[in-house]
């Protein structure tokens, strides 16, 4: 069953990847916060929410889980993708968007452990105009969500 789009021709293809380090101790309990629901039902700032289909919203994800991040201008749905010992993988969904689904529409999120190494890797379709803004916004947000949200 097809869940996303090709790329719109009056949209491009872009790729955010933001990596940190952390000690080993640190990266690992990091790594085991983000294969956890609780990390982000409960670090949300109102009015933005996320919530999971499962009969918890703690533990572990399950490959295949529905989700959704939602608040004004903000509109995320999607599943679990694969889930290893270094790497979780989240496919959105066609209607997905950020502002607006003619601006910004994320199609995949990605995080990776390599020894002390965290990757985020975000994949969305986007207007050319608002790439730079766009750019700014994910080099702040991911640095931030690396310094504090899983500290």
């Amino acid at each position: 069953m097809k869940t996303q789009s090709d790329c719109p021709k009056y949209m491009r293809t872009l790729v955010f990847e933001h990596k940190f380090k952390k000690s080993s101790e640190r990266a690992d309990k990091i790594w085991k916060r983000l294969q956890l629901r609780e990390t982000f039902t409960k670090s949300q700032i109102f009015p933005y929410k996320v919530q999971f289909d499962s009969e918890s919203q703690k533990g572990p994800f399950e490959e295949g889980e529905l989700n959704i991040h939602h608040g004004p201008l903000l509109s995320l749905h999607g599943a679990i993708g694969e889930v290893k010992d270094n790497y979780r993988d989240l496919k959105y969904h066609y209607g997905s968007y950020v502002l607006s689904f003619r601006w910004i529409r994320p199609t995949r999120l990605e995080f990776f452990k390599d020894g002390d190494w965290i990757t985020v890797k975000l994949t969305y379709y986007v207007k050319p105009w608002i790439k730079p803004l766009w750019n700014g916004f994910n080099w702040f947000f991911w640095r931030l969500f690396s310094l504090t949200l899983i500290a």
